[in-house]
């Protein structure tokens, strides 16, 4: 009778180590799907916010060359993406006309998107982080800046 006891134990033990390796391996292959899913967000956000950086230094632009002198636009984007800090990084490309770059970048996960808008009107290459911001005509330059 001692030797069905002993089983009994064994087969319990071998059923919880299984079960236990089977639910590790599951966790284990969740956590990646869910990072790449952040990954993925973060990029899609990162993209629209991108495009509406793009639309307004490109309404500045038309403003500015219709003769305007006191151009502004303003608008609140989210301070994060799925909960990381982001940068707007605008590049000057030297000559109006060309495309000026807007480079996106989250803090964590590391993810980076670019939009290229072409605008007439120079461009003051600025960095700044996402929130409210403003694009707007100084001395002859569109600026992306913080309020």
């Amino acid at each position: 009778m001692s030797e069905r006891g002993v089983s009994t134990v064994v087969g319990f033990v071998l059923t919880l180590g299984i079960t236990s390796l089977l639910i590790i391996g599951l966790l284990i292959a969740a956590g990646g799907f869910v990072s790449d899913q952040r990954q993925d967000t973060v990029r899609d956000e990162l993209e629209v916010i991108g495009q509406q950086v793009a639309a307004d230094l490109a309404a500045s632009d038309r403003l500015t060359r219709a003769g305007g002198t006191e151009v502004g636009i303003a608008r609140s984007y989210p301070r994060t993406v799925t909960g990381s800090g982001y940068q707007v990084r605008v590049s000057d490309p030297g000559t109006p006309g060309e495309r000026v770059r807007v480079t996106l970048t989250a803090d964590d996960p590391a993810v980076t998107v670019v939009v290229d808008v072409r605008v007439r009107t120079p461009v003051r290459a600025t960095t700044v982080r996402g929130g409210d911001l403003t694009v707007a005509l100084d001395a002859g330059e569109l600026e992306v800046r913080n309020d």
